[in-house]
């Protein structure tokens, strides 16, 4: 009896022993974490930027092929070189992440080799800017807006995600219309439909001065109604001089709960166009609500919003 006890003992001890094995040899082939090569890298780099050497154990002439990739065209191979190919690809907001398998071969033997490119957030608007304009961004507060250059508000407007122009679109502003002027010291706020989502942040804003060295004008944002009650958005606008002037918001934290129209208190003489479609609001003086209206201009001035925060 005692024989035949230790051996039914040795025998459940090897079962147990096998299933541990098992078990393990169950968890290793699920995870391939390791054999995986992470490269942190920022948002927004520029097409054609270089990533990292792909480095094979294979000896010889070397063939790299993409087998694999979850963003198309987000990455491209040069050589042994891994770089940007759609640097659009590259936002956190949309894409925390993106993975690639690369195919090695000497024509003998072949390599796999996986990588994981973690995008690291970063602030949008900071991401657009350049020079000046962005140290001046680095430098301001919460609440300040910032002049920054056309084409840095056109590179808003184009890439930065979900953003919305309203006030006047761009018809109106670059139509073959010659800019007139109208009068300063007023509030006025154009009503063609070109309003701010709901939910959206204001970031940017634009518009055509007739004079030189303004130093009083605000940016204004209405709900619900283009006649008002408009609130100041951020503090009022840097100096500035006649013809287009673009400026961007530090800080903006506090989304529209309704549709939106934006507006402002032009401290100045400021450029309009004929436009028979047109509807506008405005009241002499900085207030909040827009008693008048009329009919057959639009003024050049626009807002840009976005239903997703992407900065700090």
């Amino acid at each position: 009896m005692k024989t035949q006890f230790i051996y039914q003992l040795c025998f459940y001890f090897c079962i147990a022993f096998l299933a541990s094995c098992n078990s393990e040899d169950d968890d290793n082939s699920n995870d391939s974490s390791n054999n995986v090569i992470t490269i942190n890298i920022d948002e927004y780099p520029s097409a054609g930027d270089f990533i990292a050497d792909i480095n094979s154990s294979l000896e010889g002439n070397l063939a790299y092929v993409i087998t694999f990739e979850s963003v198309p065209d987000a990455l491209i191979v040069n050589g042994n070189e891994l770089r940007v190919g759609d640097w659009l690809a590259f936002d956190f907001e949309t894409n925390e992440n993106i993975f690639i398998t690369i195919e090695v071969s000497n024509g003998e033997d072949t390599e796999v080799l996986e990588y994981k490119i973690a995008i690291q957030d970063v602030d949008d608007i900071w991401a657009f800017l350049n020079g000046s304009s962005r140290t001046a961004y680095e430098n301001a507060s919460d609440g300040d807006w910032i002049w920054i250059t056309e084409s840095e508000y056109n590179d808003l407007a184009n890439y930065l995600s979900n953003a919305t122009k309203s006030g006047a679109s761009d018809d109106q502003i670059y139509n073959n219309t010659s800019v007139e002027s109208s009068s300063g010291n007023r509030t006025i706020a154009n009503n063609n439909d070109f309003n701010i989502p709901s939910n959206s942040y204001l970031f940017a804003f634009k518009y055509y001065s007739w004079v030189n060295n303004v130093s009083t004008s605000r940016i204004k944002l209405s709900q619900d109604d283009a006649g008002g009650s408009y609130q100041d958005v951020g503090n009022v606008l840097p100096e500035h001089n006649d013809e287009y002037n673009h400026f961007v918001l530090k800080g903006s934290n506090s989304a529209t709960t309704s549709e939106g129209f934006i507006g402002m208190y032009a401290g100045g003489t400021v450029g309009v166009k004929d436009d028979n479609n047109s509807s506008y609001k405005w009241r002499n003086g900085n207030v909040n609500n827009l008693d008048n209206t009329a009919n057959g201009i639009v003024y050049l001035h626009q807002g840009l919003s976005t239903t997703l925060k992407q900065w700090d």
